[in-house]
C-alpha cells in the first residue's frame, strides 16, 4: 500500500511539473539600444505590453533596453541569424548595408513630422518585403522619431551662414548634408555634442529637437534652426523564422500589436515635436523656423546627394518612396 501511495505521489508530482512546464510562455527577447525610459524605449514596452496581453501566457515579449543584449550596430545581423527574436534600430543606420534603408533619412523628403509619419507608415510593407527576402526579418512597425535640426552658437538663417560652420555630424547622411550646404562636418557620436560645443570643437550640431533638450545643449548653444532638414524613423522587427513558427493567432496578435503601437508612437512624436519648440524657448533658446523660400535654396544644394540616394535603390522602390512622400506632403504643407 505504501508503495502504491509513493508511486501515486510521484506521478502527481511529475504530472504537476509537466503542467507547470507546459504553461510557461514562449519568450521573445526584444533588444534595443534605447534606455527603458527613453521615448523609444517606452514604445518597445508598449508593443510588448499589447502583445503580452493578447498572448495570455502563451507567448511573452521580454524587453532588453540600453544595448543590454545586443549592440546597436550588431542588431541587423543578430535578428537575421536568430541570435535574438526581436530588435529595433534607427531605419537609416543600415543605409550602407542596403540603400533602401536610406529612404528614412533623405534630406528634405517631407515637409514636417506629420508627413514623415504618414510616409513611413505607407512604406511599412515595402520595407518588410525586402527585409524578409534579404535579412530574414519581418517589420512590425516603423515610426517617425523627428528630424535633425540645427543647434548652433550663432544664428543660421541663410545658406551663407553655413560658411565655415564646424558642425557635428552624427551620420553619413548628416555629414554629406553639412558639406553640401557649405559647412564643415565633424563626425562625432551624438552624446559628445555637449562637450564639443562647450569646448569650441564645433560651432553647431545636427540633432533632433528632443535630443537637444535631453542632452541640455541649450546650456552651451543658444540658436536652433528648424526646417525638418533630415527626417528619421525607427523600425521594430521580428526574426522571420521565429514568426513563421508561431501559431496563426499569435502571428495575428503580434502584427496587430505592432500596428496599434505604430499609431501611438507616431501620435506621440507628432505631439512632442509641437511641444519641443515651446520647451526650447523656455530654456532660453532662439528658435528660428526656416522660411519656405530659404528652405528651397538649401534643398537645391543637397539635391545631387538626394538623387544619388535614390539612384542606388531599386527603381520601383524609389518610386514608391517618392509617391508616398508626395502624397503626404500634399496633405501636410510646410509650416514656416
Amino acid at each position: 500500500m505504501r508503495k502504491v501511495v509513493i508511486l501515486a505521489l510521484s506521478l502527481f508530482v511529475f504530472m504537476s511539473g509537466a503542467s507547470i512546464a507546459a504553461s510557461k510562455p514562449v519568450v521573445l527577447r526584444f533588444a534595443g539600444a534605447w534606455p527603458a525610459l527613453d521615448p523609444v524605449g517606452l514604445q518597445m514596452k508598449g508593443l510588448a505590453d499589447k502583445f503580452n496581453k493578447a498572448a495570455a501566457g502563451k507567448y511573452e515579449i521580454q524587453v532588453h533596453p540600453g544595448e543590454s543584449l545586443v549592440k546597436l550596430l550588431d542588431s541587423l545581423d543578430a535578428v537575421r541569424k536568430g541570435a535574438v527574436e526581436m530588435v529595433g534600430w534607427p531605419t537609416g543606420v543600415y543605409a550602407s548595408v542596403d540603400p533602401r534603408f536610406a529612404a528614412a533619412e533623405i534630406p528634405f523628403l517631407v515637409n514636417n513630422v506629420e508627413a514623415d509619419a504618414a510616409t513611413q507608415v505607407s512604406l511599412l510593407h515595402d520595407y518588410s518585403k525586402f527585409t524578409e527576402e534579404k535579412f530574414n526579418c519581418k517589420v512590425l512597425m516603423v515610426f517617425t522619431c523627428l528630424a535633425l535640426d540645427l543647434c548652433s552658437t550663432k544664428p543660421v538663417k541663410t545658406a551663407s551662414d553655413w560658411k565655415g560652420l564646424l558642425t557635428q555630424s552624427v551620420s553619413p547622411q548628416s555629414a554629406k548634408f553639412i558639406e553640401l550646404v557649405g559647412g564643415s562636418p565633424v563626425p562625432l557620436p551624438w552624446p559628445e555634442g555637449y562637450q564639443a560645443l562647450q569646448k569650441g570643437v564645433v560651432n553647431a550640431t545636427m540633432q533632433s529637437s528632443s535630443m537637444i533638450i535631453m542632452f541640455k545643449l541649450y546650456e552651451v548653444a543658444k540658436y536652433v534652426t528648424r526646417g525638418y532638414l533630415i527626417p528619421a524613423s525607427i523600425m521594430f522587427v521580428v526574426n522571420l523564422d521565429t514568426f513563421k513558427k508561431m501559431p496563426k493567432d499569435m502571428q495575428d496578435a503580434l502584427v496587430k500589436a505592432g500596428l496599434e503601437q505604430q499609431k501611438e508612437a507616431n501620435a506621440f512624436f507628432i505631439n512632442v515635436d509641437r511641444e519641443n519648440t515651446k520647451t526650447l524657448r523656455e530654456k532660453g533658446m532662439n528658435v528660428y523656423h526656416l522660411p519656405k523660400a530659404e528652405r528651397e535654396t538649401w534643398k537645391q544644394k543637397v539635391k545631387p546627394y538626394v538623387d544619388e540616394l535614390f539612384s542606388k535603390m531599386p527603381a520601383d522602390f524609389a518610386e514608391k518612396v517618392k509617391k508616398a512622400a508626395a502624397e503626404a506632403n500634399a496633405k501636410y504643407p510646410y509650416r514656416e
